[in-house]
C-alpha cells in the first residue's frame, strides 16, 4: 500500500509540472463550464421577429394579426406588401425569422363554409425558430377556429355548453416530466457538463504511460514499484480517478447550482455511478498511453474517440434512428451508457435497479482497459510482475 501512495503522489508531482493539466483541470472546469452556462443562460426564446403579409385586408385576417401581437413570444417588426419578393424577405432582412401570410379572400371562403389556409413561411436554418413559429400559429389559429366553430353552432340554436362539447369532443392535456419547463438550459448543461468529463479524465490519463517513455522515468517507475505492473497501473488509476471524481464532484454541487439547475433528490445516490464513469475513462487513457508510445498520437486517438461522445449518445439524436453502424459505434462509447444511467438516476429518479445494467456496462470498457494494459505492459516487460 505504501508503494502505491507513492506512485500517487508521484503522479500528482508530474501533473504539477504539466501545463496542459492545468488546463483540464481549472481552466475547463471553471472557465469553459460557466461560459457554456452563460450561453444557455435565458434558457428559452422568448421573442421571435416576424413579418406579416395580409392580402385579403378583412376583420377576420385582422383578428389573425391580433392574435399574432398577443403572443408573447413573437414581435412583429414588419408588414409586408404585395409587391415584396417572398423568397428574398429572409435575405433582406436577416432580423425576421418567419412570417405569415392571409390569403385574399380569406374571409369570404371561410363564412362561406370552405377550408382556407394560414401561409407559414419559416426559415428553418435554426429549426428551434421553425417549430416556435409554427407552434404559435397553430395555437392561435386552433384557437379561432374553435370560436368560429362555436358561433356557428349558437347561430343554428345550439345551447352553449353543447356547443362547447362539439367544438372540443376531446380535450387534450400535456403534462411534460423531466424537464417541464422546456429550458435548454437545464436540459444541454448537464449533458455538455458529464461529457467534458468524460474528455477531460481520459486526456489527462491518455499521457500517463508514454510520458514515461518520453522522459526517460519508466525505469525509475519500475523501480519505485518494485517491478509490479499492479502497482503501477493502480497507482496512476487511482490518480486520475480521484482528480476526475474531485471535477465530478465540482459540476454536480457548484457548477449546476450556481447556473440554476434545479437539483434532483437522486443525484447524490447516483454518485456511485460517477465514479465507475470516471474509473472506466481513467482505464481507456491509461490503455491508449500504454499502447501508443508517442504522446501526441495518444492524444490525438483520444480526442478523435471522444469527439463524437456527444452526437452518438443519443443526447441530441435518439440511437434507434441512426444508421445501423452508428448505433453500434455508439455503443463502444463509455458516454452513451453513462448518459442512459443519467437520464434515469438524475433526471427520472428511477430505483438503482434500473442503472445496474449501464453500469456493468461501464465495468465491462475498465474490465477491456485493464486487460489490454496488463497485456501489454507483460509483453513490453516480461521480467515485471503482475
Amino acid at each position: 500500500m505504501k508503494i502505491i501512495l507513492q506512485i500517487i503522489i508521484r503522479e500528482f508531482l508530474r501533473l504539477k509540472k504539466r501545463p496542459a493539466a492545468w488546463v483540464l483541470l481549472l481552466v475547463i472546469p471553471i472557465g469553459i463550464f460557466f461560459y457554456l452556462g452563460a450561453i444557455y443562460e435565458e434558457g428559452s426564446i422568448e421573442n421571435v421577429s416576424i413579418a406579416i403579409l395580409d392580402l385579403d385586408h378583412s376583420d377576420l385576417s385582422r383578428q389573425v394579426i391580433n392574435n399574432v401581437e398577443a403572443s408573447p413570444k413573437l414581435n412583429i417588426v414588419k408588414f409586408l406588401n404585395s409587391n415584396d419578393n417572398l423568397d428574398k424577405v429572409f435575405i433582406n432582412h436577416p432580423d425576421i425569422k418567419g412570417f405569415y401570410v392571409i390569403p385574399k379572400g380569406f374571409q369570404k371562403n371561410i363564412f362561406s363554409g370552405k377550408q382556407e389556409k394560414l401561409l407559414v413561411y419559416t426559415n428553418s436554418s435554426n429549426i428551434i425558430y421553425a417549430g416556435l413559429i409554427y407552434k404559435e400559429a397553430a395555437t392561435f389559429i386552433n384557437t379561432m377556429s374553435s370560436g368560429i366553430n362555436l358561433n356557428t353552432f349558437k347561430l343554428n340554436g345550439i345551447p352553449h355548453e353543447k356547443a362547447i362539447k362539439m367544438v372540443m369532443p376531446i380535450k387534450v392535456i400535456s403534462k411534460p416530466l423531466y424537464n417541464s419547463y422546456y429550458n435548454y438550459l437545464y436540459y444541454l448543461i448537464p449533458g455538455l457538463t458529464t461529457v467534458l468529463l468524460q474528455m477531460i479524465v481520459f486526456l489527462l490519463a491518455a499521457r500517463s504511460i508514454n510520458s514515461e517513455y518520453s522522459n526517460d522515468t519508466f525505469n525509475e517507475l519500475l523501480s519505485l514499484s518494485k517491478g509490479s505492473i499492479f502497482k503501477i497501473i493502480f497507482g496512476k488509476l487511482f490518480a486520475y480517478t480521484l482528480l476526475g471524481f474531485i471535477v465530478a464532484i465540482f459540476i454536480f454541487s457548484v457548477v449546476h447550482p450556481l447556473l440554476g439547475i434545479p437539483a434532483s433528490k437522486g443525484t447524490l445516490s447516483f454518485l456511485w455511478v460517477v465514479l465507475v464513469f470516471v474509473l472506466a475513462n481513467a482505464m481507456l487513457g491509461i490503455m491508449i498511453s500504454t499502447i501508443f508510445k508517442s504522446e501526441a498520437i495518444a492524444m490525438d486517438v483520444s480526442f478523435v474517440y471522444n469527439s463524437p461522445a456527444f452526437v452518438f449518445s443519443g443526447f441530441t439524436f435518439p440511437i434507434m434512428a441512426m444508421p445501423a453502424f452508428s448505433a453500434w459505434y455508439a455503443q463502444l462509447i463509455p458516454y452513451t451508457h453513462f448518459l442512459n444511467a443519467f437520464l434515469k438516476g438524475v433526471e427520472m429518479n428511477t430505483p438503482s435497479s434500473f442503472l445496474v445494467q449501464p453500469t456493468i456496462n461501464l465495468l465491462l470498457f475498465f474490465l477491456v482497459g485493464y486487460i489490454v494494459t496488463i497485456s501489454i505492459f507483460m509483453f513490453r516487460n516480461k521480467k515485471a510482475i503482475v
